[in-house]
């Protein structure tokens, strides 16, 4: 199963740098990839540093278009410029679980993350996000990729 464990963690509010979308699903991966080719050269010409991985973040996510927010976290918040927003991802409780494998099988963790947080007498409580803890560029075997995703939860 592509869940390899799930976890109940306190988040503290995290600063980052995100461009947000409206796109198809089909459109995801290039979203991603876009995004980040322009905010990564944004804050390090403007003096940031990064403090993890970078993430999408799925405010809406209907059967068609999608809302994405493509980010890097940052130790310090720093201006945005544009479509380049300072934003900060939130604080408090989350699920947070470790997916192993290709993308594709994302959705299966998510519905047992969801099951799971079910399980632990708790509710989603906000829009999930997912860290890219393996870059699939140094990694190409899918076998060997690591995402976590964030659920808030009550």
């Amino acid at each position: 199963m592509p869940m390899l464990s799930a976890v109940l963690r306190t988040l503290t509010a995290q600063p980052a740098l995100v461009i947000r979308s409206r796109v198809p699903r089909t459109d995801i991966a290039a979203t991603i990839g876009q995004g980040l080719g322009r905010i990564v050269p944004y804050a390090l010409g403007a003096g940031g540093a990064f403090s993890g991985q970078p993430f999408a973040r799925y405010p809406d996510f209907g059967p068609g278009a999608i809302t994405i927010e493509v980010g890097m976290p940052l130790p310090t918040a720093i201006a945005g410029q544009g479509d380049i927003e300072a934003y900060t991802l939130p604080e408090g409780l989350a699920a947070v679980a470790v997916h192993g494998g290709a993308y594709e099988k994302m959705p299966e963790t998510y519905a047992a993350l969801e099951k799971w947080i079910g399980e632990q007498g708790r509710a989603p409580a906000g829009a999930p996000w997912e860290v890219y803890v393996t870059d699939p560029a140094e990694h190409p075997d899918t076998a060997n990729w690591r995402t976590e995703i964030y659920w808030p939860v009550r």
